[in-house]
């Protein structure tokens, strides 16, 4: 399933060579080119018992929406990624290859992995979901053109949006556990990464049956500038504004309508209900080296 909008178009290029690789492995291959993020989940929801393994070609916005087809689906099938957007978290939490030609040849040894993943309001995510700062750089950047990839992209984001945003008074909620904060951000993290290689959640962990909760209150516009660089090494967990936990399910509600995100893609406002659905995705993975621990 080839997002040919994916990186500014680089998925749909570099599909040709993607495609050799696998059929050299002895794929047998049925192209689908989505149109859009919706037609991506019809197409996903539509493959129980009609294909054997979805492809997905593109970045984590592309994942986000073929999920969400394959787990309203019968008897989906495993998926595997091609990673070819502006972020590829899902994929680098997976150990799979950043360069498309080696996750298409990865492929040809890959095992089934059984993984969590979030939900916030009915959408499903694979990486992080989250509201306030973070969801509303997502609303800015997503309406930008994509000629910046990666992590480029995003810090650019946040910098223009720290000229407007505020923190807001919310009521937190943590596995039933309720309390009034000045929040700046909540991060629900499936995964570690997010935003093209930022380290939000350090503790996360994809198959624990838990989300990895972050959450920075009342920031102002320069200490956000300071703590930043440390995101990409997970140093900003160590801020007295930064607290982290592990939970099942988190709620955040504020009168002020906060944005949320889910895996990049803008999917509303609060009040947001996260919850982990452990062991919900079956995966292709790269098979694990005689060294490997894992």
């Amino acid at each position: 399933m080839i997002n040919p909008f994916a990186a500014r178009g680089r998925a749909r290029r570099t599909w040709p060579r993607v495609r050799t690789v696998l059929q050299q492995a002895g794929w047998t291959l049925e192209e689908v080119v989505t149109g859009s993020p919706q037609e991506a989940e019809a197409r996903a929801r539509a493959a129980g018992g009609a294909w054997d393994v979805v492809v997905a070609v593109g970045g984590d916005g592309t994942s986000h929406w073929v999920i969400n087809g394959l787990l309203r689906a019968d008897s989906p099938p495993p998926l595997a990624l091609i990673p070819e957007g502006t972020a590829n978290d899902f994929a680098r939490s997976l150990g799979i290859p950043l360069s498309p030609i080696a996750a298409a040849r990865a492929l040809g040894r890959a095992v089934r992995r059984r993984v969590d993943v979030g939900e916030v309001n009915g959408r499903y995510y694979a990486t992080i979901s989250g509201v306030g700062f973070d969801a509303e750089v997502a609303r800015r950047v997503n309406r930008w053109p994509r000629w910046i990839r990666g992590t480029a992209v995003y810090v650019a984001g946040i910098l223009i949006t720290l000229a407007t945003y505020r923190p807001v008074e919310v009521t937190l909620v943590v596995d039933g556990s309720s309390r009034r904060v000045r929040l700046y951000l909540l991060a629900a993290a499936n995964t570690n990464w997010y935003g093209g290689g930022m380290y939000m959640a350090p503790h996360a962990r994809i198959d624990d049956g838990l989300l990895a909760v972050v959450y920075a209150t009342d920031l102002t516009p320069l200490q956000t500038l300071r703590v930043l660089p440390s995101v990409f090494s997970g140093r900003h967990l160590l801020h007295p504004k930064v607290a982290h936990t592990t939970a099942r399910t988190v709620q955040v509600d504020s009168a002020t309508p906060l944005a949320i995100h889910a895996d990049g893609e803008v999917v509303g406002t609060v009040p947001a209900s996260f919850r982990v659905i452990p062991q919900a995705l079956d995966v292709l993975v790269p098979a694990p080296s005689a060294g490997d621990a894992r």
